[in-house]
Order: structure tokens, then C-alpha cells, then sequence
């Protein structure tokens, strides 16, 4: 199992999230699985939280309701994945995702990586048996998968850095609006998504849900 502590320690400094992965332009168009957030009134709750704390703070780009997320595992960009491909991962993907049971878990306090603001998840590793086997299905529809599956960090974001700064101010201001009492939410699904970043966020089109039905 991971080591979660280390994992969401408090970076000191902050960079900017916008510099162009590698494949990564505007115009480029992403197939991943995302678990979305338009569904649980209390992540939107505690995202507005401390997205109103951290509001004078230019660094940051707050990310609005409709773009919350929790990033899951990337499949490959759409020109390199054609129709039928993308129907078979999403039917493999669909048949290891249906004997995992709905997630229930709570966040509170939000941690400071180095390009966002996040909110890990109370039980990061069932998000992780979930990425797990969204893996194995894409590797048994295409032969293999691509990311590392080391390293993986379950969390939502609540705002992206855009320049470098140093932590201290924002820690602070996060520390004031932490709440008393976790907000809870129940995931019922995963959801197919082709993405893209052309205005420095996060947009989507979901292809499809995907239940998990423990079945």
C-alpha cells in the first residue's frame, strides 16, 4: 500500500499547472476516466469553502463547480484511439468496474501539492482498487496501459496554480476556513470523458457512466 502521508504532505512552494504536457496543445482532445463531482452537494460545499478563502490570492486559478473532479486514469488522445477501440475499453473497463461496491467517503482538511489545491479523500486506497482495475480493463481490451500505475494520488482539486508562490499565505487561509466536520459523499459510478485545456481548465464531454454495482 502507498504511503498516504507522504503523499499529500504540504508542498512549501507552488508552480504553474499550465505549462503544455508533451502530445498537449490547445486543440488537443483526451480520453480519460474521471469521477465528477456535479452530484455531491457537500464536495461542492466544501469546494466553495475554501475556494472563497484563498479568493484574493492571484496565483490561483479556482476551478468552478461544473469542472470538479477526481482524476482517475488516462486512455490516450483521440486521434490515436479510434471508435471500435474505445467502445471495447469501455466494455472491459465496465465488466472489472461492476464488482466493486459504491464508495462512500468524507474530505475536510484541503492539502497544498505543488500545482493545485486538493482535497484528498478520507480512503485514498479504494480509489486506487478503483484506478486498479479501470487498468486491467483497458489493458485487456488493448494489450497494455499507459501511465504509471506508481504514485497515484486520489484527490479533487479545488484551484490550479498559475505561477510560482511561495505556500505559507495560502496554508494559512486554508487553515481558517477548514470546517469542524467532514463533508460527506457516495460514488455510485465512473464516468468516460473526453477532455481538453484549451482555456486553462479542465472541460469535458462525458462519453459515458459506468456503474459500480458490486455485483
Amino acid at each position: 500500500m502507498a504511503d498516504y502521508s507522504a503523499l499529500y504532505a504540504d508542498h512549501d512552494t507552488m508552480t504553474n499547472h499550465w505549462w503544455w504536457r508533451p502530445g498537449w496543445q490547445v486543440g488537443t482532445r483526451f480520453y480519460a476516466w474521471h469521477i465528477t463531482q456535479d452530484d455531491q452537494p457537500e464536495v461542492l460545499d466544501l469546494a466553495r469553502r475554501y475556494r472563497a478563502a484563498v479568493s484574493t490570492i492571484g496565483t490561483l486559478d479556482p476551478i468552478p463547480d461544473e469542472w470538479l473532479h477526481m482524476t482517475l486514469q488516462g486512455i490516450g488522445h483521440v486521434e490515436d484511439i479510434n471508435v471500435a477501440a474505445l467502445d471495447y475499453v469501455t466494455i472491459r473497463v465496465a465488466e472489472r468496474l461492476q464488482t466493486l461496491a459504491p464508495i462512500t467517503t468524507s474530505y475536510q482538511r484541503a492539502h497544498i501539492a505543488g500545482e493545485a489545491l486538493i482535497l484528498p479523500p478520507a480512503d485514498p486506497e479504494a480509489f486506487a482498487e478503483v484506478r486498479r482495475a479501470i487498468r486491467a480493463g483497458i489493458t485487456d481490451a488493448l494489450g497494455e496501459c499507459p501511465e504509471s500505475e506508481d504514485g497515484f494520488r486520489a484527490h479533487v482539486s479545488v484551484a490550479y496554480s498559475k505561477a510560482d508562490a511561495d505556500a505559507a499565505r495560502i496554508r494559512a487561509a486554508l487553515d481558517r476556513a477548514e470546517p469542524t466536520a467532514p463533508s460527506t459523499a457516495t460514488y455510485t459510478q465512473v464516468s468516460l470523458i473526453r477532455m481538453h485545456r484549451d482555456h486553462r481548465m479542465y472541460e469535458w464531454d462525458t462519453i459515458r457512466a459506468v456503474p459500480l454495482s458490486g455485483s
